[in-house]
């Protein structure tokens, strides 16, 4: 926004933002941090990946902080070191935090482990790819490289830093080959997740892995945050039967919702083509199907 010609206040106000950004990010930071603190840590490949994640992250948003500053900012606008930026923030900040909460909740959804040693390779791949893609970006950006180009003089002294960034691009490929025959290898494996794999004290590991259709046999009752671990004051909560002791209505399932959300795009390639026909046509799925979903039988 600095580039933009907005004049000295809002110039101001924009620094003035993108510094108080830093300041909930690392409330958050600290946060986790401190949470590992107090933990029991075991380095299974989710909690590698959760880390990983900090430490991507806190990347990340060191490179956003520079850009509170107006003259940093306006070299680097347009420059491949805010795609590096970004690039660890959704990357480093998300992905990985996707891959991390994949692996620890697999074996609920399915019943069945992903491979810790592939899962292993998968993460130091990931983050040695992540790393080589991304952080000689923010060296190209700032010798001038601009983003959205397909080429570039070679006179500008960014091929090194390119050619490793594609090399991490591959790395990250070969990463995801692996994370998915992980997944997939589990169709094969048996179905020996116990209900609590990981030890965990919340409510989630006191039903079996993979969940029934419907949850927990009896509503359970809880005396304390922690329902599955002995603390000071409660034991840990009871055992709920195997079997529900009557029968679970379970309704059935619905196309409606799938058709309701159907209609949202369709809404929006209507208004970015500037179609007032297919606006209406979207809204009128969306309509019917919000509709029908609200007033479908509950027996089915």
């Amino acid at each position: 926004m600095f580039s933009t010609g907005l004049g000295p206040i809002a110039d101001s106000v924009f620094a003035g933002t993108t510094m108080l950004i830093a300041i909930p990010t690392g409330v958050k930071i600290f946060n986790w941090i401190a949470t590992l603190w107090g933990g029991q840590i075991r380095f299974t490949t989710s909690l590698l990946f959760a880390v990983g994640f900090i430490a991507m992250f806190v990347i990340g948003g060191l490179s956003g902080v520079t850009h509170a500053s107006a003259p940093s900012d306006l070299q680097q606008t347009d420059t491949y070191y805010v795609v590096a930026h970004i690039h660890y923030v959704l990357f480093g900040g998300t992905i990985l935090g996707l891959f991390s909460g994949i692996y620890y909740w697999w074996p609920k959804m399915t019943g069945r482990f992903l491979s810790e040693g592939m899962g292993k390779v998968h993460f130091w791949l990931t983050l040695i790819g992540m790393n080589l893609a991304f952080f000689p970006m923010h060296f190209s950006g700032l010798l001038g490289m601009p983003r959205r180009i397909y080429t570039y003089p070679a006179e500008l002294g960014v091929t090194r830093f390119n050619q490793l960034s594609t090399i991490g691009a591959f790395i990250i490929g070969i990463a995801t080959l692996v994370f998915f025959w992980n997944l997939l290898r589990t169709r094969w494996r048996p179905s020996n997740a116990p209900a609590n794999p990981w030890g965990g004290a919340t409510l989630e590991w006191a039903i079996p892995s993979p969940p029934p259709v419907y949850n927990f046999t009896v509503i359970p009752t809880i005396a304390s945050r922690l329902p599955l671990w002995q603390t000071e004051r409660h034991g840990p909560m009871t055992p709920l039967p195997d079997r529900p002791p009557v029968p679970i209505h379970v309704p059935g399932g619905s196309w409606w919702p799938m058709i309701t959300a159907f209609g949202l795009p369709i809404i929006a390639i209507g208004a970015l083509a500037h179609l007032i026909p297919i606006v209406l046509a979207g809204a009128a799925v969306v309509i019917v199907g919000i509709y029908r979903w609200a007033f479908e039988p509950f027996e089915m």
